[in-house]
């Protein structure tokens, strides 16, 4: 327990010094006849992602009755570069936004970067959007016509979201979870690990201060103190769970995971009287999925993954907010040759590059 603890405190002050100790160290070194490695290559990968959110407002007197926004987003064409324990992502430009005449507009960013070790890995996001549209809308009026109405639209909603995690594989002498994710290794023969870990969210959606989130005809339902123009949360969790790639001919693979947590959520949160109202802290429930479908050869790899995740809101608070989070991919990327690191600055290479 103390040297794990010790490497997770390494991973988030010297990521690629632990990196580069963890591979030299590692007792026996990985299976080669599971896992072959490729962290020496630079790789470059292009994708087509589309990821998606859901707020759901939850009614406490009435939990049948929910409020669900959701933004209008377009597919993100993004390049990524991956090299040893360092991946960076980065959206280019997107395009094709759905029936934007009845669900409204959205500005969107998003940029990944993640520290990629052998047991031990961190991966952050920052999402942001602007623009949502109720996806439920006969929740608030029964007579909507979905042939002939557009969706209730807010453009004011703002929602910017921070993600990080850092996980810890009990088995990374036969599994690498790099060879799944990032392509840095190619898993040659079926395996999994169990794997635990931490991950921080934070979660902030905002309004028009002048029209709470809460549809004006569903009032008389919600109580004041649940009219919310604004909410932070603020979530820590635990988690553990198990991998698995299952491999066909070395270079065909499906990667899938399932990773339920305990999380302790806080945060505040504004109704209509503009009064910050904090939650009382609670444990909450998380969970995470991920599968991905894929070939992974010597030059040349791609494939599709979807992933996603779901927070349950505070039960202890005035007002109940949910969120699902959704991404689905589709990816092709290239290694190239072996970089010669003898010949590369020191300080690069004291890093870990």
């Amino acid at each position: 327990m103390k040297l794990l603890n010790a490497q997770i405190l390494l991973s988030m002050l010297f990521p690629g010094i632990l990196f580069s100790i963890e591979s030299a160290a590692s007792i026996g070194g990985q299976d080669t006849t599971y896992i072959r490695k490729f962290t020496d290559q630079p790789h470059i990968t292009f994708e087509f992602a589309r990821r998606n959110q859901e707020i759901r407002l939850i009614n406490p007197l009435n939990q049948n009755q929910t409020v669900n926004y959701e933004p209008n987003t377009r597919v993100n064409f993004i390049t990524s570069i991956d090299y040893r324990w360092l991946s960076l992502s980065l959206g280019l430009f997107s395009f094709g936004a759905t029936e934007s005449k009845k669900k409204g507009d959205t500005d969107q960013f998003n940029l990944k970067f993640s520290f990629n070790g052998k047991r031990i890995w961190n991966t952050n996001y920052i999402q942001a959007y602007r623009g949502y549209f109720q996806n439920n809308p006969l929740e608030s009026n029964p007579n909507w016509n979905p042939k002939s109405e557009i969706y209730p639209q807010r453009p004011d909603i703002v929602n910017f979201t921070f993600f990080s995690n850092l996980a810890y594989c009990f088995k990374p002498d036969k599994f690498s979870y790099r060879a799944g994710l990032w392509q840095l290794d190619r898993q040659e023969k079926s395996a999994g690990s169990f794997i635990t870990g931490l991950s921080y969210r934070f979660n902030l959606i905002d309004s028009d201060t002048s029209q709470t989130m809460i549809p004006l005809s569903l009032y008389g339902d919600f109580q004041p103190n649940n009219r919310a123009v604004s909410v932070r949360q603020s979530t820590f969790t635990m988690h553990g769970g198990y991998i698995h790639t299952f491999v066909a001919k070395e270079s065909w693979f499906c990667t899938i995971y399932f990773l339920p947590g305990v999380a302790f959520e806080s945060g505040f949160y504004r109704p209509e009287d503009l009064k910050v109202r904090n939650f009382k802290s609670a444990t909450t429930l998380a969970t995470e999925f991920r599968i991905i479908l894929g070939y992974n050869g010597l030059k040349w790899f791609g494939g599709l993954s979807a992933h996603s995740i779901s927070y349950t809101g505070n039960r202890n608070a005035d007002l109940w907010v949910d969120s699902n989070f959704g991404w689905v991919r589709l990816f092709g990327g290239y290694r190239f040759n072996r970089v010669d690191r003898s010949k590369g600055p020191k300080l690069i290479r004291f890093i870990g590059l």
